[in-house]
């Protein structure tokens, strides 16, 4: 990573989990905290909107996997990544659903958390932009590559939105920048709160472009004409594809104490995926009726079958928890060559649950 690029050091990095909140989801369940050594499993997750993003374990107790495994699981929403940390180290929770982000913050601090599965590969951020900006520069969504990259460079002086400094949102803006030469100062980014706002500004032309999150790209493309640009999970921004995705965190001493049942939660998970992709449409048509029944019918299959890609391998390489530390944002500012990966890496479980139902996947 280049010195160009490295961000100021902040304590708190917020998780693109928390980017993707929107109108109308679904309750996440009960926070009543959970009797030690029950078989009941409580999920927490670092936002309280249901979130394309989760769908592997959403598949998981919508198909009843979690149940053949005998597990009873409750959800916890959070507002957002340092919360939801918090809740875990406090055992609050069996396991944290979210970027990685907190859980290397934590680990920099001494506090030592696993990450035992990933979820997505990396997270379908999209960079968009106005019909007005893309018309005025000659572009649509089936434009070559290199012309909407070339056509990023028009931003330059321009507003382009995010949630918040430090956000992942902000992150991939930046890297969508450098990619085609620009430098942030050159650029307008305005925070905003929230995704919701993001589409609010673009579809009153406050804002020139921003960062999406699925399904909010495909929604704002059919809303009012928004133009998606350059797409992580198109591999169209590489640096930010290399940054890891949702991934599943525990504390070590739960893992001792009951790692019978973190398998078999695994191995729930694990059959979920098997099934998105195996038949994805399949996935896609479930997802719908017990999470994403308030998306229109116009935005849902085109969300569902751009973010696919992301629901790649439920094992988490080395290099994609490097690559968040080389961008300078991690809480604790960790040296990326002397992180204690193998210490924090434990895909243990994933290589027996994957033995156990009988599928093979690279990790």
């Amino acid at each position: 990573m280049s010195d160009q690029f490295r961000m100021t050091r902040r304590r708190l990095l917020q998780l693109g989990a928390a980017a993707g909140a929107f109108a109308g989801a679904l309750p996440m369940g009960s926070t009543r905290l959970l009797a030690a050594g029950s078989d009941k499993v409580k999920i927490i997750h670092a936002s309280p909107a249901t979130l394309l993003l989760w769908s592997v374990t959403y598949l998981a107790e919508d198909m009843g996997y979690y149940k053949e495994e005998g597990l009873d699981v409750e959800r916890a929403g959070l507002g957002g990544g340092p919360a939801a940390m918090t809740a875990l180290l406090a055992g609050e929770g069996t396991v944290n659903v979210s970027a990685p982000g907190e859980c290397l913050a934590a680990n920099a601090r001494g506090q030592r958390i696993k990450i035992i599965q990933a979820y997505t590969r990396s997270d379908p951020y999209t960079i968009s932009v106005t019909k007005a900006f893309a018309d005025a520069n000659g572009i649509t969504g089936a434009s070559p590559r290199e012309q909407r990259e070339k056509a990023l460079t028009a931003m330059k002086g321009k507003r382009i939105g995010i949630t918040a400094p430090g956000s992942n949102t902000d992150l991939v803006v930046r890297m969508a920048l450098q990619q085609v030469g620009l430098d942030a100062s050159e650029v307008t980014i305005v925070p905003t709160g929230s995704i919701v706002n993001i589409i609010s500004a673009l579809a009153q032309g406050a804002l020139d472009g921003g960062a999406l999150l699925a399904p909010f790209t495909e929604q704002t493309a059919v809303e009012f004409g928004a133009v998606p640009l350059l797409a992580i999970a198109a591999g169209e921004i590489p640096l930010a594809g290399r940054l890891q995705g949702q991934v599943l965190e525990a504390r070590p001493q739960d893992l001792a104490e009951k790692r019978d049942l973190f398998a078999a939660l695994i191995r729930a998970d694990l059959k979920a995926l098997k099934f998105l992709k195996e038949d994805p449409n399949g996935a896609r048509d479930k997802l719908r009726q017990t999470r994403f029944s308030k998306i229109s019918d116009a935005v849902w299959p085109v969300a569902w079958s751009a973010a696919l890609p992301i629901f790649a391998s439920p094992y988490v390489p080395k290099d994609s928890i490097q690559a968040w530390i080389e961008t300078g944002t991690v809480g604790g500012n960790p040296d990326p060559k002397t992180f204690p990966y193998d210490e924090i890496l434990d895909m243990s479980l994933v290589d027996e649950g994957l033995r156990k139902i009988g599928w093979s996947v690279k990790s």
